[in-house]
């Protein structure tokens, strides 16, 4: 069993910004106007911090060919062959698979030895880049 967890620089500074964001939203409900703006910026943060407590932190591959998924909240675990595509957006990964989508951090310690073990376990596995509209690559 292989493991790839993500930075643990990128996961305090996620979260930690996130939280600062939080706390400046929740002290604008109470004393800022107009309330009903921080509101609405407070469930989408809620939105938020649901998304990024389910994003898998750490990544283990077994011999069988089950990919777990391990996040703060949340496991998922996939065969290699429901996974469909992996693209590269941005600084993150978004795995395709028959039950939805998963996101991973870019930064993961041995995401490059991950994405070549992937491959090399399920041969039709697409991997992509995504490139905005009028850009090319």
């Amino acid at each position: 069993m292989k493991r790839y967890r993500a930075k643990r620089s990128t996961v305090v500074f996620t979260f930690g910004f996130l939280g600062f964001l939080t706390a400046l939203t929740i002290l604008g409900v109470f004393f800022a106007e107009p309330r009903l703006f921080f509101v609405a910026f407070l469930l989408v943060l809620a939105w938020r911090w649901n998304q990024l407590l389910k994003t898998p932190l750490e990544v283990r591959t077994r011999d069988d060919g089950v990919i777990e998924f391990r996040g703060v909240i949340g496991r998922r675990e996939l065969s290699v062959d429901d996974i469909k595509s992996v693209m590269r957006v941005g600084r993150g990964y978004w795995i395709e698979h028959t039950d939805g989508s998963t996101n991973l951090y870019g930064n993961m310690e041995g995401i490059e030895e991950l994405l070549t073990e992937l491959r090399a376990m399920n041969p039709a596995l697409e991997v992509k880049r995504y490139t905005p509209w009028g850009q090319n690559n």
